[in-house]
């Protein structure tokens, strides 16, 4: 049993009438077989389509060899079926798909950079390029290049060869498929074997717009959008630089600007805040150390900060450990409703110190429950909300003092 694929000979078909072969239940719901069928089976990165059969909803649409299996959630009644594709999804990835061969060939074409792989997605869809060394001047050269050839409004042709003849022509990237292999053809720019459905002409695809770059695992991948899509991105890009720029009380044009200046600006700020924080904290630590009687010739600070004290904690705590013969034991409380309502705790001690902060911590851990794990004079670990003093206090009693 083998469907014919409409959609081989005529990406443009919207509805079809087709004998109703087999329907059998599946694990998202009845798998029904047609004699043919124009719905796309997702493959080779492209998403399956969607649309109806006799007026039912398809779900999913299914590969499954020579047979293509549309997803229902209940059987069509008689033995033929009228189909109607989503017209909107379909020309949707007909614009990407071609727009993802102009642009692969493009890249091959400015640089030899192949592409090893292909996603179309709901927004925006990529290529993996087998490099990790593509800059800005390439993406634009390969953007335009593949932009060009939107404009000229090239033929997109649908050819089939025998597999021992397409070897011999000049595909973009050899096939090691069998039998009759389908070819798309972009007129004097691409060739390329294909099984997924294309615009009749570049001119289709509307535009073509590189959205981002990032690497990916030796490669680089890049994001991409065309037709509609890239309308939808460009329209949300102008709204969010609109509102950037009526923040700053600025044009389009001076966001980068602005941003860069409100950037150093906050690094600034950032920097002297952490000083000021340094000092403040060197200064509570030498107050908290003088507030404590020394024993042994040692003083010891226990203290419980709040959950939004977590920095300064630590801060005070290595403070601490600059005063002579000091150790500090602190805890900080987990933020209101924060998961698993863990605590934290935060050892130090000078370094004319004798004892071992990581040391007092394990046994502490192994005894309230918890992890962490340090230095000799600074560590820290984390036990549950409720256990926290507990452990300041175990942690005070292991010191021996």
């Amino acid at each position: 049993m083998t469907t014919e694929r409409l959609y081989y000979t005529d990406c443009y078909l919207r509805d079809f009438e087709a004998r109703v072969l087999q329907a059998e239940p599946g694990p998202q719901g009845l798998r029904v077989y047609l004699d043919h069928s124009a719905f796309y089976p997702e493959s080779g990165g492209q998403p399956s389509d969607r649309g109806t059969l006799a007026g039912i909803p398809v779900l999913d649409v299914i590969d499954e060899g020579d047979q293509v299996a549309h997803v229902l959630a209940s059987k069509p009644e008689g033995e033929t079926v009228r189909g109607e594709i989503d017209w909107s999804r379909r020309f949707d990835h007909m614009q990407q798909h071609t727009g993802q061969h102009l642009l692969s060939a493009a890249f091959d074409k400015i640089g030899g950079f192949k592409t090893v792989s292909f996603h179309l997605g709901v927004e925006a869809s990529t290529i993996d390029l087998d490099s990790d060394r593509l800059g800005r001047r390439q993406i634009e050269e390969a953007e335009g290049l593949a932009n060009s050839v939107v404009f000229e409004n090239r033929e997109v042709r649908i050819l089939f060869q025998p597999a021992s003849e397409a070897s011999r022509m000049d595909l973009r990237k050899p096939t090691a498929r069998e039998g009759d292999v389908r070819l798309i053809e972009v007129a004097g720019f691409d060739l390329s074997a294909c099984g997924g459905t294309h615009v009749g002409r570049t001119g289709a695809v509307g535009s073509i717009a590189v959205r981002r770059i990032e690497p990916a695992k030796g490669n680089t991948r890049v994001e991409f959008a065309c037709g509609s899509r890239a309308l939808r991105a460009a329209r949300r890009d102008f709204l969010a630089l609109s509102e950037a720029g009526r923040l700053r009380s600025g044009g389009l044009e001076q966001v980068p600007a602005l941003v860069a200046k409100q950037s150093e600006e906050l690094r600034t700020a950032i920097r002297a805040r952490e000083k000021l924080t340094g000092r403040l904290a060197a200064y509570r630590a030498a107050e908290l150390v003088s507030m404590v009687e020394a024993r042994d010739g040692g003083r010891i600070v226990r203290l419980i900060f709040p959950a939004e004290e977590l920095v300064e904690a630590k801060m005070i705590a290595h403070a601490i450990a600059k005063q002579p013969s000091a150790v500090a034991f602190l805890g900080v409380r987990s933020a209101a409703g924060a998961k698993g309502d863990s605590a934290t705790l935060v050892f130090a001690q000078s370094a004319d110190g004798g004892a071992d902060m990581s040391g007092i911590l394990r046994q502490v851990l192994g005894n309230v429950g918890g992890k962490g794990g340090g230095t000799r004079y600074f560590a820290q670990g984390a036990v549950a909300g409720e256990k926290l003093e507990e452990a300041l206090v175990l942690a005070e009693t292991l010191l021996g003092r």
